[in-house]
């Protein structure tokens, strides 16, 4: 074979090669799939494992998910229709128990009424009410959805009375099967006649894009209900553009009127406050956005750092009773008694958490293994010692995580519209 035949076979294999180069890149030839037909998780050192089934105490199928209430022991379930059960846990069972009654409950939002029935449990005086509403189907509503709430005020507010409550509505549906809801519209509620009052003036209060008042304008959580004291303590978003998602925490000028409210906090993170006779603690960020803990004094007025975490940003961290998590080091910080601890979880390196929820000395954390193998581990305040740690798929589509006062875990996983709550 001559020199030119030779180049010219060369040359037709490089063109081929060529070929199959472009042809692999642009993504229409796909060696991997070519390889392995149902190989479509990327590569990792981490398997499905079922031994989270010898950790089960019980698995509950439902069509709604279980959640708590502001009563120790108390879950309640709501369908998508507004009706409300609620339930006791007793040998790893839910039992059913009877409702006290019902409240049909009238509020007016943007010169709007709108109203709901309310179906609630008082326990010798701490109720826990729920109702849902809403909107005429085919046309515009202003408010297509509202979740009603009926609970006490904070055991140390001044103005609680045995003859009301709070009456707390929250329009964003994404919530629906939340344990963690921030509310924006507060009213007493008296109980004889079923009227509802606002707690707080909306003189300045403006509209929003979708032609209802801003929903940031004052919003409640547990948090700061637990905590106010003669004046309303609450947060919002007020002093930022509506698309901004930073709230500062506020007091009311008090008697409900809010005309001369004070900001105690600004840019606080998480919807927490450690409030205490003397201080306020609360989760922000400094000037280079740096995750911080802060103290606000009552008396002086005074702010102090006591906290900072150098190149820890507010998408790094997870919020949740006086704790913070730190994703990217898997770093539990407790606010209240400035300690910090690692998790110490030997896969720690490849787990990245998304969801965190700490109860006493208990906290669990979901998260992903290589970013795709679902993973939740339970573990101590005290040390970060590991619990117990389970690598399954049942953990992708957990809604709201439980710790009960008892030390157990309470998982409730989605599947094609139903739920399945797990006990361990």
């Amino acid at each position: 074979m001559n020199n030119k035949k030779i180049l010219a076979v060369i040359l037709s294999v490089l063109a081929i090669v060529c070929v199959f180069a472009a042809l692999a890149f642009s993504g229409i030839i796909n060696f991997d799939k070519t390889k392995n037909e149902e190989s479509t998780a990327p590569e990792g050192n981490y398997s499905q494992s079922d031994a989270y089934k010898n950790d089960m105490k019980a698995s509950i199928e439902s069509d709604s998910p279980y959640l708590e209430t502001n009563i120790d022991g108390l879950y309640y379930t709501m369908s998508k229709d507004g009706s409300v059960g609620f339930y006791k846990l007793e040998n790893n069972a839910f039992v059913s128990v009877e409702p006290t009654g019902t409240y049909t409950a009238s509020v007016n939002m943007s010169e709007e009424d709108i109203s709901a029935d309310i179906t609630y449990y008082n326990d010798n005086g701490k109720i826990a009410g729920y109702g849902l509403y809403t909107g005429e189907s085919g046309k515009f509503n202003l408010y297509p959805y509202a979740f009603f709430r009926l609970t006490n005020y904070g055991g140390e507010f001044d103005g609680r009375s045995s003859k009301s409550c709070l009456l707390l509505v929250d329009t964003t549906e994404d919530d629906f099967y939340s344990n963690s809801k921030v509310f924006e519209e507060s009213f007493i509620f008296t109980y004889s006649n079923s009227s509802a009052s606002r707690t707080l003036s909306e003189e300045s209060r403006t509209v929003g894009i979708n032609g209802a008042k801003r929903q940031d304008y004052f919003m409640f959580n547990d948090c700061v209900i637990d905590n106010s004291t003669n004046h309303y303590l609450f947060f919002s978003g007020r002093q930022y553009s509506e698309e901004d998602e930073r709230v500062d925490l506020y007091r009311s000028g008090g008697s409900g009127n809010n005309t001369d409210n004070i900001r105690l906090a600004h840019d606080v993170i998480g919807y927490w406050i450690g409030d205490s006779e003397d201080d306020i603690m609360y989760v922000s960020v400094d000037e280079n956005e740096n995750v911080i803990v802060n103290k606000f004094d009552r008396d002086s007025e005074d702010y102090e750092t006591v906290k900072t975490f150098e190149g820890v940003k507010r998408e790094d961290i997870l919020v949740d009773n006086g704790y913070i998590y730190i994703i990217g080091s898997n770093t539990v910080y407790s606010i209240l008694s400035d300690t910090e601890i690692k998790l110490a979880y030997n896969s720690a390196s490849s787990f990245k958490a998304d969801m965190f929820k700490a109860n006493g000395d208990t906290f669990i954390v979901r998260g992903y293994l290589d970013s795709y193998l679902p993973a939740v581990i339970s573990a101590k305040t005290a040390d970060g010692s590991v619990i117990k740690a389970y690598v399954n798929d049942i953990f992708r589509n957990i809604v709201n995580p439980i710790i009960t006062d008892g030390g157990n875990i309470l998982f409730s996983a989605e599947n094609n519209g139903k739920f399945t709550t797990y006990i361990f």
